[in-house]
């Protein structure tokens, strides 16, 4: 059976513009890449990890370096990697993810088939993406949506005091549909109708995570409320109850950085259809590895927000793409299709 060498390094990347949510500002996003070899074969994984959950470039790559990969005595039987790394405890799921993300990869290599076709997928193209336009001056917002307009999405990043007068500026230029994202930054319940009501007729789709994660009374009051969709993001990492979350949101935003694996992203897809609940596929700030192999799963979901690698300057990977009319599809190379630039 092989024998696999395990390699990471920090993968630095560097943001077109300063990047901003309603918590932090950023210019460099600090992952973690990572590589399983075995047979000649190279499988690549990526980490994208987040302060909120308490993880960091550090703390990925300090799990990683305690990890024995004697563990992997059938690499065909990934159930048996997630059970491994259950056993190393909770936390360090963008690790957990980039390490399963390098064995698939490595497993479509070994076998010379896409992951696609190795997963049955119903297709090799998903949902159009969006593109996130994040906190700026006012000033600059115009150029931000000039910049987006080959996507026909525009995600919007709000949660401050001027969020009308964000999206006053960006309707000055665009009437394209418009996703939401507060990030938790409204902090009460009327404010957040307040936002809705205001929301209800600037052809929004949605609204990701209106309220802070802990406000679940609150939450569930607003999705009575809301004539829009609204999803959990912060609220969902994929170990809360999913009826718990289909009584708070209409949808879930499943980022594989949260839930820690692939193969278990795909079970949460089954459990939250089975609740009734809209899928969304998002990410961190991720180069074009970790969006293949959430542009992967997006094979299965309603919406798609994989425009990591676009809002980064010097991208290293290349892999998944869009089409004419902006839906992701998978490259046909084996593996997660993924080969650097």
């Amino acid at each position: 059976m092989a024998s696999f060498v395990l390699r990471y390094h920090p993968l630095n990347l560097h943001l077109r513009h300063t990047f901003t949510i309603s918590r932090w500002s950023r210019d460099i996003a600090a992952n973690v890449l990572v590589e399983l070899e075995a047979d000649g074969i190279i499988g690549y994984g990526e980490a994208s990890p987040n302060q909120r959950y308490n993880e960091s470039q550090e703390s990925c790559m300090q799990w990683l370096s305690s990890f024995n990969t004697a563990d992997i005595k059938n690499p065909f039987d990934v159930e048996a990697l997630l059970r491994v790394m259950d056993a190393t405890g909770p936390g360090n799921y963008s690790a957990k993810v980039a390490l399963e993300m390098a064995l698939y990869d490595w497993i479509g290599k070994k076998l010379e088939i896409p992951l696609y076709e190795l997963w049955n997928a119903p297709s090799n193209t998903g949902p159009q993406t969006c593109f996130t336009v994040g906190i700026d001056k006012t000033e600059n917002l115009p150029d931000r949506v000039r910049e987006a307009e080959p996507y026909p999405i525009l995600k919007i990043k709000l949660g401050t005091d001027r969020d009308r007068e964000i999206i006053t500026t960006i309707r000055s230029v665009t009437d394209k549909p418009l996703w939401i994202d507060a990030n938790e930054g409204w902090k009460d319940l009327e404010t957040a109708k307040s936002h809705i009501r205001f929301l209800a007729d600037q052809n929004v789709q949605m609204i990701e995570q209106p309220m802070p994660a802990g406000m679940k009374s609150e939450l569930a009051a607003l999705k009575s409320y809301s004539p829009i969709v609204t999803m959990a993001d912060e609220s969902f990492t994929g170990r809360e109850s999913i009826d718990e979350l289909a009584a708070c949101f209409h949808g879930i935003n499943l980022k594989l950085m949260k839930t820690g694996s692939l193969r278990r992203a795909m079970q949460l897809i089954h459990r939250g259809r089975k609740a009734g609940l809209h899928i969304m596929i998002g990410c961190m700030i991720e180069s074009s590895l970790a969006n293949s192999a959430a542009a992967l799963i997006s094979l299965w979901c309603d919406y798609a927000d994989l425009d990591g690698h676009l809002l980064i300057r010097d991208d290293p990977y290349k892999g998944l793409a869009f089409n004419e009319q902006n839906h992701v599809y998978m490259p046909d190379m084996p593996g997660l299709g993924v080969t650097l630039r």
